[in-house]
This record gives structure tokens, C-alpha cells and sequence, in this order.
């Protein structure tokens, strides 16, 4: 067997999916998702928001616990840092909530990086002017050296901290490797490379190890969330995409500046449904034109079109991107594996924006839907819900 393949299973079991399922472990899903990469930017940047101000308080109110533990001298040092840090989390707090509604993964990712910089660079000055204290001879109580062990322990509670977020593996990695960098340089007190000890080797494997569980135990955790949160947003009964879900995916483009100029379609097909067949039109069940036409549209589309379902008795199509005349040729062929006989041609509409960026998405469904109306025959929609 090839190795490559055999790993590859093994991950597919350990992880939980079959082997032609994509997992979230170590890739995110397919960019031609838009929407589900800013649902996931979206997390990032909510629980970033959460945390940055909960640790701007607790970073303030730790002070009080400086003062009581360590000497006023230690204090000092110790409050321009908190009050640095706290101002840099507020800042942070006030990017999160002004990106959060046009969240894409760099400005999330960024964001978090920023989140877990602020407290891991002020451990990173902290430790310095302990080393120095304790260097000074000065009298360290066994209070101020399980301070002092906390503050050294941060770099692995970031760690952990990293599986909280809906990231891969390989996201985690760079933030995880440079925490690890972090703790390493405190701990060897400015002396060079060659003089890390062999205890300081182990305790960074340590971190590394604990702090790699943490992540993967989070990711698989995550990985299993987002399967079903992905179920969520397509139809049970068709496996197509529902109709919020399709809308939600065009206000996220209709705002995003970068991409005004790129044509928006939306197409929409009124399946036949033959008179006695109203169960099958509300649940798209069996072998008529509805059922057969949302079987063929679960195969892949050319790229930047979503097959959608917009109601009971219509189905369509979503275009971000592509060309319209592309969008168009696929509902023909829809169309046609819809045909249950000659007299039973299924109709189509599609509503294009060009240049008018004041029309919403709902209002482009609603153009659409009433071109369908003027193109088809009433029996075939009377009985949409």
C-alpha cells in the first residue's frame, strides 16, 4: 500500500470521517465556501473580542496581587507592563468589534496573533526582572516563587488556550512554535545557544508535547462542531443549499468592496409537480421532475455557482463570480432533467447584478422570482409555500 494512502486512512479513522470526506485537522474547508471560511472568521473574532476584554480587566486587577507578593521595586516594574498590555488588549477589543461583521480569516487570523502576543511579550518582559531580583540576593518566599513558577507556566496556558479557536493544526503551528521560541529566550537569560541546558530542552518538549495535545484535542473537538454546523445550513431533504444560507452568502459579498465589480446571479427553476403529486412537491421525495432535478444539482458546478433550494416547489442556482451565460446553460440542463413530458417544460428566471449595488440580496431573489411568474405556467408553482 502506499504509504502516503495508508496514512491518510489512518488519520480518516482517528479523526472520525470516511476516506473521500475533507476533515477540518489540518485544511479548512474549500475557499469556493466563502461563506463557511467567514462563519469560521466570524468565531475567531467573537471569542477574540470575549477574551480580550476579559483579560483587560483581570491583567489590571492582578496588580493588586503584585502588590501583596513582591516587593515595591518589583511591583513598579511589574505595572508599566499590566497597563501597556491592557491598553494594547483594548485596542484589540475595538478591532474585533469593528471587523466581526466583514470577518475574513487574515483579519481574524491577525487579530488572534495579536491576542496571544500581548501576554505572552509581557512574560516575556517580566521574566528579565525576576531573574534580576533574584540575582540581586534579596529573600524569595515560597508565595513569591509559585508567582514567579505561574508567570513562567503562561507560554503553555497560551498554548492551550490556541484549541479554543476553530483553526487546523498547521494554522496553530506558527503561533504555537513562536510561544514555544518565546518561553525558550526567557529561560536562557540572554546567554547564547549553545549554553540551553538539558532541563530546559525537556521542559520545552514538555510544552510543546502538553501544549499539542491541547490543540489537537480542540481541533477533533471543533472538526466534529463544524460538521454539523455545516449540516445546518443545508436542506435535510434535498441537500442543497437552503435559502437563508444562500442570502447570507451574497450580503457577505454585496458589502465586501474588493468584489462590487463582480457579477452576482441568482437563477431560479419552478419544477413541474403533476396534479395528485403535492407531497412530493413539499418534500422532493421520490423520482419526480423536483427529486430529479435536485439529484442532478448535487453534482460539482462549475466554480462560483451554488445550487440552492428557495423554496418548496423551486430550485436555482447561485452565482458569485461566473459568467451568467455559464449560469444560465446549467439551468437549461436542469431544466431538462426536470422535463417529466413534452407539455411539462420546467421554466427558469435569473436576475443579474451589474453596476446597481443599492439592490439587496432579497430584493434580487424577489426580481427573479417575479420574472419566473410572467415565464411559467400558475399550475406549476400554485402550490409553493
Amino acid at each position: 500500500m502506499n504509504p502516503a494512502a495508508f496514512l491518510h486512512k489512518q488519520l480518516s479513522y482517528f479523526v472520525g470521517t470516511t476516506d473521500g470526506r475533507r476533515s477540518f485537522l489540518f485544511r479548512p474547508p474549500s475557499p469556493a465556501s466563502p461563506m463557511f471560511l467567514h462563519e469560521r472568521a466570524q468565531i475567531i473574532l467573537r471569542r477574540t473580542e470575549v477574551l480580550a476584554w476579559t483579560f483587560m480587566i483581570l491583567v489590571v486587577l492582578w496588580i493588586l496581587v503584585d502588590v501583596l507578593v513582591f516587593p515595591p521595586e518589583m511591583v513598579d516594574a511589574l505595572i508599566v507592563g499590566r497597563v501597556a498590555a491592557a491598553t494594547c488588549l483594548g485596542v484589540l477589543l475595538i478591532v474585533s468589534l469593528a471587523l466581526v461583521r466583514r470577518a475574513t480569516w487574515l483579519t481574524s487570523y491577525l487579530t488572534l496573533m495579536g491576542l496571544v502576543a500581548v501576554p505572552a511579550l509581557f512574560a516575556l518582559y517580566a521574566q528579565p526582572s525576576f531573574d534580576a531580583w533574584r540575582h540581586g540576593g534579596g529573600t524569595v518566599s515560597q508565595l513569591q516563587l509559585a508567582a514567579m513558577s505561574l508567570y513562567r507556566q503562561l507560554p503553555l496556558i497560551y498554548i492551550s488556550g490556541l484549541a479554543l479557536f476553530p483553526m487546523t493544526l498547521l494554522e496553530s503551528l506558527p503561533i504555537a512554535l513562536s510561544i514555544a521560541a518565546m518561553a525558550l529566550a526567557a529561560d536562557m537569560d540572554g546567554a547564547g545557544f549553545g549554553a540551553v541546558r538539558a532541563d530546559q530542552w525537556a521542559a520545552l518538549w514538555v510544552l510543546l508535547v502538553t501544549g499539542g495535545a491541547a490543540l489537537l484535542a480542540g481541533v477533533l473537538q471543533f472538526n466534529l462542531l463544524w460538521q454539523s454546523h455545516r449540516l445546518q445550513d443545508y436542506d435535510a431533504e434535498t441537500g442543497l443549499m437552503k435559502r437563508a444560507a444562500a442570502l447570507d452568502l451574497l450580503q457577505l459579498y454585496w458589502h465586501e468592496r474588493g468584489h462590487q465589480t463582480r457579477p452576482m446571479t441568482i437563477g431560479v427553476i419552478a419544477a413541474p409537480v403533476p396534479v395528485g403529486s403535492e407531497a412530493e412537491l413539499r418534500h422532493g421525495t421520490g423520482n419526480g421532475p423536483l427529486a430529479r432535478m435536485a439529484s442532478w444539482l448535487q453534482q460539482p458546478l462549475p466554480r462560483g455557482i451554488q445550487a440552492v433550494r428557495w423554496s418548496n416547489s423551486r430550485l436555482g442556482l447561485l452565482a458569485i463570480g461566473a459568467d451568467p451565460a455559464t449560469l444560465e446553460e446549467v439551468l437549461g440542463r436542469v431544466c431538462v432533467e426536470g422535463k417529466s413530458s413534452p407539455e411539462q417544460q420546467p421554466g427558469f428566471a435569473i436576475a443579474e447584478r451589474l453596476s446597481d449595488h443599492s439592490v439587496s440580496p432579497l430584493n434580487l431573489l424577489n426580481m427573479a422570482e417575479q420574472k419566473l411568474r410572467h415565464h411559467t405556467v400558475p399550475a406549476w408553482h400554485a402550490a409553493d409555500g
